[in-house]
């Protein structure tokens, strides 16, 4: 059977923001979208080596009131189109708009997200499958899923601690998705 990368979005794929508290924040419209310049190449590499690859991601800026639900939507699109434009394909996206006090069962670190995208692509196993992700709560989904996991740098300095502490290490840690594909392109015989 074929294997999913699922991917976090923002600080996997994109830029984040920073909020007036300095605290990382997703980009609420489409003018503060910036994807990182070797993301489309790195996502048709995975493409071309056989993974399927979709986008879980935590977007509780809706219910926070922070943004409008169109607004949060076309940012979302526009993410997925100026990846797919560059040759890339994402097979689907899995949105959580609850904040954690909601405590939902789709939330990373809960799992509802990765349940529904491989519940949507049955051809794919999750033997073999990855999280790909910015944030301890990926590393954590994964895991608990029983996915391979990738950390990807880090945006918040509690995250390294947060994983310490639940003695929780991920498959792979490393600067970027180019050094993700690096070490997928070294090691994928191993895997």
């Amino acid at each position: 059977m074929k294997n999913l990368i699922v991917l976090d979005r923002d600080g996997t794929i994109n830029k984040l923001l920073t909020d007036s508290n300095g605290n990382p924040d997703s980009p609420m419209k489409v003018s503060q979208v910036e994807i990182f310049p070797w993301v489309p190449a790195a996502l048709k590499q995975l493409n071309d080596m056989g993974f399927g690859l979709v986008i879980a991601t935590n977007q509780p800026a809706w219910a926070k009131g922070k943004v409008e639900l169109e607004a949060l939507n076309q940012v979302h699109d526009y993410i997925v189109m100026r990846i797919q434009s560059k040759g890339a394909k994402i097979l689907s996206s899995h949105v959580c708009l609850h904040r954690s006090e909601d405590l939902c069962a789709c939330r990373k670190p809960n799992t509802g997200l990765l349940q529904e995208a491989f519940d949507k692509h049955p051809e794919f196993s999750s033997f073999g499958s990855w999280m790909v992700g910015d944030r301890a709560t990926d590393v954590m989904a994964g895991d608990s899923f029983k996915l391979q996991t990738a950390w990807l740098g880090s945006t918040v300095a509690d995250d390294e601690n947060l994983l310490n502490n639940i003695s929780l290490l991920p498959t792979y840690r490393g600067k970027d998705l180019r050094d993700f594909i690096s070490f997928m392109s070294n090691n994928r015989k191993n895997i």
